[in-house]
């Protein structure tokens, strides 16, 4: 029997929060699997963690997170089974990042270690940042987002280059403890993503045998086409939510049925492909001695709805209807 820790570090905008609320949430399930969730500060992710690097605003920070670190250690090092820990910002990149050949260091008692990361297609990854971003403030013109993010291969501290990221964790961990999972690939286990971690935890489970967090839709993106039409309406300030949900209703009535949409023109998206084509085969190249036939899988035009293929219809629906929910005397166009 050996002891194992498993460190979840996102990336970002992988169903990270899904994972950590599911997990946190059915932690005495878990630990019947040999699976242990710690509680670290008042996050269901063990974020505080990553605080020994990054400073993170409460409630992620934690006071002596390498102590924390340390108590995990002598806790769990030296009996049998698994301790979990789940971050996204354990991979942030700007404007500071972890120390991996400290972290490793800080985990060395442990028989097995191994460091998980979901990527997605950029062009997705993309997309889901620009969401995310819009919650807390107007992300700005989307095409000077796009332009900007293409040309650092980073946006908003998180890499969009993975090579550079895959770098970041060789500098501590060995290859054979580093495990690349694609998340268009993952969310297509029969048991979704959450399958996907049960599986690489060795719980003989279902997803549907945990008990589901919030229904099962934590941290859940509303339609791409939604966000982007309130932040045009709303510019410079946020979109409010109520506007979102507005947009997104009329969109789902209009729109063809089974058909996502993107923020983006396919010209765009086929750009974006282009400036990490490079970049991705060399990752693939790189961890191809530990995990053979791995590949980022592009977002799939077929299956899209491009920003101009909005059908000119749902324009006048959603104007009279800010107009008749707007409170008097707003200015609809400045939010």
């Amino acid at each position: 029997m050996t002891s194992r820790i498993v460190i979840h570090v996102g990336m970002h905008k992988t169903a990270t929060t899904h994972i950590q609320d599911t997990f946190y949430h059915n932690r005495r399930l878990l630990r019947q699997h040999g699976v242990t969730v710690p509680r670290i500060g008042a996050c269901r992710g063990q974020h505080g963690l990553a605080s020994a690097w990054i400073n993170l605003p409460p409630p992620y920070g934690i006071r002596h997170p390498r102590r924390a670190w340390q108590t995990l250690a002598r806790a769990h090092a030296a009996r049998a089974g698994t301790l979990f820990v789940s971050s996204e910002e354990l991979s942030r990149l700007f404007p500071a990042r972890v120390d991996m050949a400290e972290l490793r260091g800080l985990i060395s008692a442990f028989d097995r270690v191994e460091l998980i990361c979901g990527l997605r297609s950029q062009g997705s990854f993309l997309q889901s940042v620009y969401q995310q971003i819009s919650v807390e403030r107007h992300p700005g013109p989307l095409t000077t987002f796009v332009d900007t993010a293409l040309e650092r291969g980073v946006v908003d501290g998180l890499a969009l280059d993975y090579t550079a990221l895959y770098r970041q964790f060789r500098t501590g961990f060995a290859a054979s403890e580093i495990r690349l999972i694609c998340y268009e690939d993952a969310v297509r286990h029969p048991s979704g993503i959450v399958g996907t971690f049960l599986d690489i935890l060795g719980v003989p489970l279902r997803a549907d045998q945990l008990q589901p967090f919030a229904q099962g839709r934590s941290n859940v993106s509303p339609m791409p086409l939604a966000n982007l039409v309130a932040n045009r309406v709303s510019a410079p300030n946020p979109a409010r939510r109520d506007l979102v949900t507005l947009v997104q209703a009329h969109l789902e009535e209009g729109l063809p049925a089974k058909r996502r949409t993107t923020l983006f023109t396919r010209s765009e998206l086929r750009r974006i492909a282009q400036r990490f084509e490079a970049p991705n085969a060399q990752l693939s190249a790189m961890v191809q001695a530990v995990q053979p036939g791995f590949a980022i899988q592009p977002m799939r035009p077929a299956e899209l709805l491009f920003r101009g293929q909005m059908p000119e219809t749902i324009w006048p629906a959603i104007a009279a209807d800010l107009i008749r929910s707007a409170p008097e005397g707003a200015n609809l166009w400045r939010g």
